[in-house]
């Protein structure tokens, strides 16, 4: 379940932007790889307070994604084919950049509360009890904003009807840069809670989109609720998986589970067609 809300918190981003713009953000993993590097670099390289990094992390992703949002996406008008070809050169490049900088070998992140816990009769890190609470309140809070606040009922409302939004003086441009913002920070804390259980290097992004892809098309593109039960399943089927038949066969069940609900239910379980 913690790895299933992690990847739940990486995928929100996803689903956000596409829910708003209709636009899949390739570029979302290395985010969450650049994220981590950042606060490897502040935190630990640089020996800065843990909070200084993370939020020096989380105003990286944010740059970065507001610069693909201005020069990447939006003179290609938002097209979903071409922005997904062209992300996905620019997560390579990014990726390839990320070699050339950091090199091969993978980094650890201290945890950020260290020692263990029993619940239950089962021992549990207090890092991975600290990720799983993070993301859960993300999501939590994701939701309120975009359902309580006027920001983010103007993003619901560019969601629903681009031109009648406009008509009501919300301008769509400056939604997609706030969406692209919470986005990139929803990528920033997935990768500082990715980074402290798992490690960090230069491929630690694609493993992450790639479930988010599963997960948001398993939920429903651009569905908030659909893509929170959707981690949570997809998280327990990998560690079910995992444990059962050998961590290899992870993917094999979490594709044979997307094609089968898409066969049933194109649109995933809440949301838009995929």
């Amino acid at each position: 379940m913690v790895t299933g809300l992690i990847y739940m918190l990486i995928a929100l981003g996803v689903t956000l932007l596409f829910g708003i713009m209709r636009v899949v953000n390739f570029v979302h993993g290395e985010l969450v790889m650049l994220s981590a590097f950042a606060i490897w670099f502040i935190g630990v390289d640089q020996g800065l307070p843990m909070p200084l990094a993370i939020l020096g992390a989380i105003t990286l992703a944010a740059v970065v994604g507001v610069l693909c949002q201005k020069l990447l996406f939006k003179p290609l008008q938002y097209d979903i084919l071409n922005c997904f070809i062209v992300g996905i050169g620019a997560s390579f490049a990014i990726r390839s950049a990320s070699w050339s900088i950091f090199g091969p070998e993978p980094q650890a992140i201290p945890a950020m509360l260290p020692g263990v816990v029993k619940l239950g009769g089962v021992f549990m890190a207090k890092q991975r009890l600290l990720a799983a609470g993070v993301c859960a309140v993300l999501a939590i809070l994701l939701y309120v904003f975009l359902h309580y606040t006027k920001p983010g009922n103007a993003m619901r409302a560019v969601e629903q009807d681009r031109e009648a939004a406009m008509l009501m003086g919300i301008n769509p441009e400056s939604v997609y840069v706030s969406a692209f913002i919470i986005s990139a920070a929803l990528a920033a804390v997935g990768g500082a809670m990715l980074g402290s259980v798992f490690g960090v290097d230069p491929e630690m992004g694609a493993e992450p989109l790639l479930k988010a892809f599963i997960i948001v098309q398993i939920g429903g593109m651009g569905s908030i609720a659909g893509t929170v039960i959707a981690g949570l399943f997809i998280g327990i089927a990998d560690s079910v998986t995992g444990t059962l038949l050998g961590g290899e066969l992870a993917f094999i069940i979490d594709f044979a589970i997307l094609m089968l609900i898409l066969i049933v239910r194109p649109r995933g379980l809440f949301g838009y067609d995929v």
